[in-house]
């Protein structure tokens, strides 16, 4: 392992805040949420909580060749979207340099099918009683389907994609470790560049769980809100009404590059990556009893691979799921290693200003702390008004708190039992 210096020279957002990254920053410090409520088929049809969507997206401002639009699931569409907007806005010219020292590591998990497109291979498997048959399916129903369908929905196309899009040849991976996929595509990428096979490297997540399956799976596992009358504020992390999570979609990247390699080009640096950590839980299911190890074991593999000690870092970035057990776990973590620093520690969260991204969540949601240490201000977690009982921390709510913050502390956990956890310094 080298100590090459690994910076950030880049950021691309798509997101239910709108396109591009100031829109997404307006939204975060002002808690302004984007989530609506659902929209249901049918006027009598049991009612879905609220939803983050992204607002006017039109892919086609973003492929060129339209024809690649056959083979792009929603989540590849988004990630070529934000994969450029992030090449962009680093100042970045992929003609200008060695393609093979430029590679991807992606967040992308089950890319979940669109109803319209597999209907027909459905009403083809139906039996004479009209069940649906398994076998009829294979035999049938298959050929029913576009012949490419296949492709737009494997976890790995994105990646596939972006490297096409921008004519990456380096390193190219895909995590699919729930929710904490795009933090530690981020962590992987910063070790690619760091043993010297890149030195640019784009890195993040997408996804979209707004879709009738997407949503249909997260109510059985039991992870979201149980309202039944939508209210903007019902996202609460950390609050005393929190009670399950609320989807989101979008798309997040970083370009991360190595330090000279940066600066030969003149880039713009938003912060520098110094440290790393994951781990898994001991307990795998968010519903079950508590168990705030792993959490805490992935801050200090991160704190310990930074050489910052826990009084160093100014405010943590929470992972904030709004999942009740997940929540008291990621609290007990944190007054575990930052207690008898709390005078001088902030902590907030972007969830409730998007909704759930889930593989999405690190690429989009870093950026807001990437921004605060340009700005020089903590954004309130919105939506905030009273601690659940284990979640008493030192919380920025109502508004921005002005800030000198030099470093922070970024959490992204999948439900799962995935931890990731990213140490940045300004």
């Amino acid at each position: 392992m080298t100590s090459r210096r690994i910076v950030i020279s880049g950021i691309g957002i798509v997101s239910p805040a709108g396109i591009g990254l100031e829109p997404y920053w307006k939204a975060v410090l002002a808690a302004d949420s984007k989530i609506e409520p659902c929209q249901t088929a049918a006027p009598d049809a049991e009612p879905l909580n609220g939803y983050g969507r992204i607002p006017d997206f039109k892919p086609e401002d973003f492929i060129l060749q339209r024809k690649q639009l056959k083979v792009m699931s929603r989540e590849i569409q988004l990630a070529v979207a934000a994969s450029g907007l992030a090449l962009q806005n680093a100042g970045f010219k992929p003609e200008a340099q060695e393609s093979w020292r430029c590679g991807i590591s992606l967040g992308a998990g089950v890319l979940n099918t669109d109803l319209d497109e597999i209907s027909a291979g459905i009403r083809a498997a139906l039996d004479e009683n009209g069940e649906f048959s398994l076998n009829r399916f294979g035999r049938e129903g298959i050929r029913a389907l576009f012949p490419l369908w296949f492709l737009k929905y494997l976890p790995n196309m994105p990646a596939c994609h972006v490297a096409i899009a921008h004519g990456f040849r380096g390193p190219s991976n895909t995590l699919t470790t729930s929710a904490a996929a795009g933090a530690q595509a981020i962590g992987e990428a910063c070790r690619v560049i760091r043993r010297g096979d890149a030195d640019l490297m784009l890195a993040g997540g997408t996804d979209s769980k707004i879709n009738p399956i997407a949503i249909s799976r997260f109510r059985l596992l039991g992870l979201l809100s149980s309202r039944s009358e939508f209210s903007a504020k019902a996202y609460c992390p950390f609050d005393e009404r929190h009670d399950g999570l609320f989807l989101g979609e979008g798309s997040g990247f970083l370009v991360l590059e190595e330090h000279g390699h940066a600066v030969k080009r003149g880039a713009k640096i938003y912060g520098e990556i110094l440290g790393y950590g994951d781990s898994s839980d001991f307990n795998p299911d968010p519903r079950a009893a508590q168990d705030y190890t792993g959490k805490r074991l992935a801050m200090t593999r991160a704190l310990e691979e930074s050489q910052l000690d826990s009084g160093d870092i100014d405010f943590i970035l929470a992972n904030g799921s709004g999942v009740p057990q997940e929540d008291d776990q990621e609290a007990l973590a944190i007054h575990s290693l930052f207690e008898s620093h709390f005078g001088e520690l902030c902590v907030t969260g972007v969830k409730p200003i998007t909704g759930h991204g889930v593989y999405a969540s690190g690429g989009i949601e870093i950026a807001a702390g990437l921004l605060a240490l340009r700005d020089g201000v903590i954004p309130p977690l919105a939506n905030f008004e009273r601690p659940a009982p284990a979640c008493d921390l030192p919380i920025v709510k109502g508004k921005g708190r002005q800030s000198s913050a030099r470093s922070f502390l970024f959490n992204s956990f999948g439900f799962g039992g995935q931890n990731a956890c990213l140490a940045v310094r300004r």
